[in-house]
């Protein structure tokens, strides 16, 4: 249960990331910078991404025609891309998906898993020797250049001495045939008298290294074919931020500039990739490493959902041969278009739900004023959002209106005094003070932009803008009514969220409503503290499901004196 919880973490923690960097660099821009790409240069991708996955299947089928091993090509892709696809998906890297390689090669060809493992192990091994062959000429230009400064040189160099030694140390001692594995798991034994299994695995592992000797002995002209396909493999990967750069912008990278990509691309790859499938991580290194090449974070962020897209499409096929070999149940009609659909909208809510339940475990850990910065940050152009022209957002704030018990009145307005939590650029007060929902409307943000420009919008008498954290105080005086649209989540945590709960209520008159609006499922964790309180009750709740970013607006009340002691 501990890793399942684990997995969930990592995933939440990736996904929080994920989102963050996408909010600060900006969606619009990136996916102006996607549609630059068009139609040609998305072929080109994929051509050369697909003929990377070739060349890395086709030397991996060379090692198992070497050991004898007999499996048509289709067989030989199907297995390879299945393990591709549980390696993406498991927290560490190029790991995961090695066992279910070696069961469907033994199962499929009748080869010993011990034969199956060795020539895994060896394309592993060939990879690192790929990867150091290229990381060491990028070195080259990194290190010589005046890119990166004189201390971040020093741990390029640094990064690449360790994984060029652990490589060129495997390779020898496979090649020396040492047993350093065997040898370090029968040793396992002197521990503990009763244990017989590093005995016996000891055994097996002295066989599999018996046998990835005879791959750089007896069988090294196949070794070394398969080595070459490997380096071809690394090649169209290089080429990679030269295809995309050049058909969404028309630039040429230089040799010295590829290099450099895949030189610090490939220490975060091997040092950084903690998270499933490098959700989060991956898409933050990118965008830092292309800024030092001077492209954009538009740019870098548009780069690597590319990729991203790219890999779940080869995760996809994986998937869909392991659900063909029975690893994957997968019932009768499941794949019927209805069937689908309902299916990848499930899992789109269940990514979305985790999405934004990571966001509140990664705002948790920003302290305050550097949340206040970010969002300096994005008022710095006004309606950073485009609430102002949303059909989405107007919807939106319909809903939250007729949500009311009380009917909306410019004449005679049913509430006294009305707050709006993270008001922003006051485009919500603005319908509240036209719609005559309450005598007196006060909105608080903590982003000094938003309020300048939410002053100048809504002029209305009654209407006041403050400078709050609420998060440290809120406004003095009571209230009738509390709107909180979209803001529980930047709080980072339940305990800011249950205080916020217990504070509002107390400046709350009895009979009093709070309405909270938050992005379903996910509303269910951020609502609670508000949903459970013993002084609120919900009295209605609307699901707008169907769209890209579904969403629930809740209406509570505040019970009476009566209600709370009876209750």
């Amino acid at each position: 249960m501990g890793r399942v919880w684990l997995a969930v973490a990592l995933v939440g923690v990736g996904l929080g990331l994920f989102a963050l960097i996408l909010v600060l660099v900006g969606p619009a821009a990136v996916w102006a910078q996607l549609q630059a790409l068009g139609l040609g240069g998305f072929l080109a991708l994929v051509g050369n991404d697909l003929a990377a996955t070739l060349l890395w299947v086709a030397s991996w089928g060379v090692l198992l025609h070497a050991f004898g091993t007999r499996l048509p090509p289709t067989q030989t892709f199907g297995i390879g891309v299945a393990g591709f696809a549980v390696s993406y998906i498991t927290p560490v890297a190029y790991v995961g998906g090695e066992p279910v390689r070696a069961w469907l090669v033994a199962k499929k060809s009748g080869t010993s898993l011990t034969t199956a493992f060795a020539t895994l192990f060896v394309d592993r091994l060939l990879a690192g020797l790929s990867l150091v062959l290229f990381a060491l000429l990028g070195g080259a230009f990194t290190l010589t250049g005046d890119l990166l400064p004189p201390t971040a040189r020093i741990q390029v160099a640094l990064g690449l001495f360790i994984l060029a030694l652990a490589v060129t140390l495997g390779v020898l001692s496979f090649a020396r045939n040492y047993h350093w594995l065997s040898r370090l798991v029968t040793s396992l034994g002197r521990l503990h008298r009763a244990w017989t299994w590093p005995g016996v695995w000891g055994r097996r592992i002295r066989a599999m290294e018996d046998e990835m000797h005879r791959a750089f002995t007896r069988l090294l002209p196949w070794t070394a074919l398969a080595f070459l396909l490997q380096l071809a493999s690394f090649f169209c990967t290089y080429l990679r931020p030269a295809l995309f750069f050049f058909f969404t912008e028309g630039r040429r990278f230089s040799l010295p500039d590829l290099a450099v990509y895949f030189n610090l691309n490939a220490i975060l790859t091997t040092l950084l990739w903690l998270t499933p499938a490098g959700l989060g991580t991956a898409e933050g290194g990118r965008v830092g490493i292309l800024a030092l090449l001077g492209i954009s974070p538009q740019g870098g962020m548009a780069f690597s959902l590319t990729v991203r897209f790219l890999e779940l499409l080869l995760v996809g096929a994986g998937l869909l041969y392991l659900s063909r070999e029975g690893l994957l149940r997968v019932r009768a009609g499941a794949l019927r278009p209805r069937a689908v659909a309902s299916w990848a909208r499930s899992a789109l809510g269940f990514l979305r739900g985790t999405l934004e339940v990571g966001l509140l475990g990664l705002w948790a850990v920003i302290p305050a004023r550097a949340r206040g910065r970010l969002f300096a940050r994005r008022f710095r152009t006004p309606d950073p959002w485009g609430y102002a022209e949303s059909p989405y957002e107007r919807r939106k704030y319909e809903l939250k209106l007729a949500i009311l018990p009380r009917r909306p009145d410019p004449a005679a307005p049913p509430y006294g005094r009305v707050l709006e939590l993270g008001c922003a650029e006051g485009l919500f007060t603005c319908a509240l003070a036209r719609a005559g929902v309450g005598r007196e409307i006060v909105g608080v943000d903590f982003a000094p932009q938003a309020l300048e420009r939410a002053r100048a919008r809504c002029p209305f008498p009654g209407v006041e803008f403050l400078l709050l954290d609420i998060t440290a105080a809120l406004p003095p005086g009571e209230f009738d009514l509390v709107y909180c649209s979209e803001v529980l989540y930047y709080l980072g945590s339940r305990r800011r969220i249950r205080e916020l709960a217990d504070r509002l209520c107390a400046k709350l008159r009895p009979g009093g409503h709070v309405v909270l609006v938050g992005p379903w499922p996910a509303e269910r964790a951020f609502h609670r503290p508000f949903t459970a309180h013993p002084e609120l009750r919900v009295v209605a709740r609307r699901v707008e499901r169907g769209l890209l970013r579904p969403y629930a607006v809740t209406c509570l009340e505040k019970r009476g004196r009566r209600e709370e002691k009876t209750g």
